[in-house]
């Protein structure tokens, strides 16, 4: 039990972080290699507060570590991290083939009965 909520409190950071579009924009730009933090903030039109405040949502669902930059030693590099990106791809995938097999057996249900004679008599009215 303590497992599965462990993992729901991931899943809602990952969701929570990835609902907000300057997060996701982040993560594209990560897509390419590591950045610096002002690299990252580069082409958003915001204070670097906001975007720290960002990156440390980012950080907390997983979606996102801080690696000491080689060069110096002292500052940080921003890179993605796949594991609970991972987890709510999986989460996805699975409520999406339960709908969608809820939908095909509706289907074959609906198709089934659309062929059945329908009944002549007429509902008695008061």
């Amino acid at each position: 039990m303590v497992e599965y909520k462990k993992k729901e409190q991931i899943l809602n950071k990952v969701f929570a972080a990835l609902a907000d579009h300057s997060r996701r924009q982040m993560l594209a730009r990560l897509r390419k290699g590591s950045l610096s933090i002002s690299e990252l903030a580069e082409p958003f039109a915001m204070s670097f507060a906001g975007v720290a405040k960002h990156i440390e949502v980012l950080t907390d669902a997983k979606l996102v570590r801080k690696v000491r930059a080689q060069d110096d030693g002292r500052s940080y590099r921003l890179e993605l991290e796949n594991q609970t990106l991972e987890e709510a791809s999986h989460w996805i995938l699975y409520h999406q083939e339960f709908w969608t097999n809820k939908l095909a057996s509706l289907e074959a249900f609906l198709e089934e009965n659309e062929h059945e004679p329908t009944s002549n008599k007429s509902r008695k009215r008061n």
